[in-house]
């Protein structure tokens, strides 16, 4: 039947005037028209919240719950750093990474294009590896980088529940789509 409607077009087939009298049917029941002022109020939609704390800067403690949570032993980006590094050397770095995080919160961060960068190399899934099918890619990111995006989803989760929908399942830990 498609491949008549698309050969046939809007000729006057029987096929054609089915489908006329099929849309004339439905149009009928549910109308076409769209109200010129259909507006939402997404107060409607989520619960009002406190959101003010996710726009302070990272303080010290906030850092330092995110290196932990960081999992260890992993490849390091390339800048060379692992979050094994960072927490051995935390009494020693900590001033100076609280202060990239707040060049970063100012959003002065002349030289943080490099964040957005990463390196991908090729990993072999078994030891004779010959195509390109035997590799994994994986992308190396600065630590920097991977501590920013946990330092983020650490403020996000808690808030979580009053931002998305309870009516969302995916990717919202303790829901189940089923």
């Amino acid at each position: 039947a498609r491949i008549a409607s698309l050969k046939d077009g809007d000729a006057n087939t029987t096929l054609y005037h089915r489908q006329c009298t099929y849309r004339k049917h439905f149009d009928t029941r549910i109308g076409t028209d769209v109200p010129r002022d259909c507006t939402i109020d997404p107060s409607q939609f989520i619960e009002p919240s406190n959101l003010e704390d996710l726009d302070a800067p990272f303080s010290e403690y906030e850092i330092w719950q995110a290196i932990k949570s960081l999992p260890s032993r992993k490849a390091p980006g390339p800048d060379g750093f692992t979050v094994e590094f960072l927490g051995s050397c935390w009494p020693v770095i900590k001033h100076d990474l609280r202060c990239v995080f707040d060049q970063v919160y100012a959003l002065r961060g002349r030289g943080f294009s490099c964040l957005n960068e990463a390196l991908i190399t090729l990993l072999p899934k078994r030891a004779d590896a010959n195509g390109l099918g035997d590799y994994r890619p994986i992308s190396l990111i600065h630590i920097v980088a991977k501590v920013l995006a946990k330092l983020l989803s650490l403020r996000l989760v808690p808030k979580l529940n009053n931002l998305v929908s309870n009516v969302q399942n995916a990717f919202i830990p303790g829901r189940s789509l089923h």
